[in-house]
């Protein structure tokens, strides 16, 4: 039995997002591994665009790099030629960098991810019982609700992002250590709400575009 609590857990987001560099190309390998001329740095978090749906707009952190050919994206399983067509895979990557902290958090909620379903029922079945089988789902989001304070510097940063209207990373650090990062675009109301005796707050919400990743302390 496993008890965890998000008491702890930090947030940041990337204010800078470098010019894509092209991928030649990804195997289908555990993990996967990305060819380009102009290899990341080891450790460097990177958004990869690539012609295989299920790994575009996903994050993924660099290792295993060999300098001017390579490096794997960690984490990233693309085995399955069915999900994963061979020789498909090319793309590019970005890497996510300038991550400012977010602080006095009050509170995070996730919310989305509700299966839809397509119900249907056989005229010559004389029970009337309908059958059901799953779509597609509600898309996820994060609303992340801090206390109101124009002098920190994620105020502004949010306040940028919010008028750039570009996807950008998400860190969120667990307290054992463990590290999420999402990949999606930022919504950020300046205007605090008021409620008597409470702390004034604002809110940033982030619309993800794909899958998060997780890596171990």
């Amino acid at each position: 039995m496993a008890a965890r609590f998000i008491n702890g857990a930090k947030y940041a987001l990337s204010q800078a997002i470098a010019a894509a560099v092209a991928i030649s190309g990804v195997t289908n390998a555990d993990p996967a591994v990305a060819s380009t001329a102009t290899t990341p740095t080891n450790g460097d978090i990177l958004i990869i665009k690539s012609g295989w749906t299920e790994l575009n707009e996903t994050v993924a952190r660099a290792a295993g790099v060999s300098a001017g050919v390579s490096f794997q994206l960690e984490g990233v399983d693309t085995t399955s030629t069915i999900r994963f067509p061979a020789g498909e895979g090319a793309g590019t990557y970005e890497k996510a960098s300038s991550f400012v902290s977010i602080t006095q958090v009050r509170d995070v909620v996730m919310d989305g991810g509700e299966q839809d379903f397509f119900e249907f029922q056989y005229v010559e079945d004389a029970s009337s019982k309908k059958r059901r089988v799953p779509t597609s789902k509600s898309p996820d989001g994060m609303t992340i609700t801090m206390d109101y304070d124009p002098d920190l510097a994620w105020y502004d940063a949010l306040i940028e992002l919010d008028r750039l209207k570009e996807p950008v990373v998400l860190r969120e650090t667990l307290p054992n250590g463990d590290v999420i990062y999402y990949y999606g675009y930022v919504s950020f109301n300046k205007v605090p709400t008021k409620t008597l005796n409470e702390n004034m707050t604002v809110k940033a919400t982030f619309s993800l575009l794909a899958d998060p990743i997780r890596y171990d302390a």
